[in-house]
């Protein structure tokens, strides 16, 4: 093959992979773009997909859905975590540690079901989205007990907000699935 020819050849492989990329990037987004349109928080939706790369490179809905709910499921485990050492961290204000223990356990069951949504997906859809109903009340209980005891806990609320986003984008994929 002539040199032209070839260059010819890779210019044409070089321009397509571009297109190709251009065009997956695009209907990756459109899908991110479809499920968190739907949410009550856009730009909170988008940042918690991204947070895992594979949500971006999701082609189905399902398979957007299953990384959804298993990223929820980690990260309040990752949260109850946390809890765990503001509890055992001596600096920790006394009065917060009623609010984190019981705050601990409503953790660690909203995480439970939001890897039991993700197993039921594919099954039964309408008990994953319960799951996730379940998971807002599990978040809802912990605020609503730091509320009863007049404490403001800025970690912890931070976290109840982002885990609300993902019980959002958790509703959303399993009304539309």
């Amino acid at each position: 093959m002539d040199p032209p020819t070839r260059k010819l050849i890779m210019l044409l492989a070089f321009s397509l992979a571009i297109i190709y990329s251009a065009s997956s990037a695009s209907a990756e987004s459109k899908l991110i773009h479809k499920v968190c349109s739907k949410t009550d928080d856009y730009r909170s939706c988008v940042a918690a997909l991204h947070l895992d790369p594979r949500a971006a490179r999701a082609a189905t809905l399902f398979s957007l859905s299953e990384i959804a709910l298993r990223a929820a499921a980690k990260d309040a485990a990752r949260s109850r975590k946390h809890v765990d050492r503001m509890l055992a961290d001596p600096n920790t204000q006394s009065s917060w540690k009623p609010v984190l223990e019981t705050c601990k356990g409503h953790l660690n069951t909203a995480a439970g079901q939001f890897l039991m949504a993700s197993r039921e997906l594919m099954t039964d859809t309408m008990s994953a989205n319960y799951d996730v109903r379940m998971a807002w009340d599990e978040i809802e209980a912990c605020l609503e007990f730091m509320r009863s005891r007049e404490q403001n806990i800025p970690p912890l609320i931070t976290r109840c907000a982002h885990a609300k986003t993902q019980v959002s984008i958790g509703l959303v994929v399993t009304n539309e699935y």
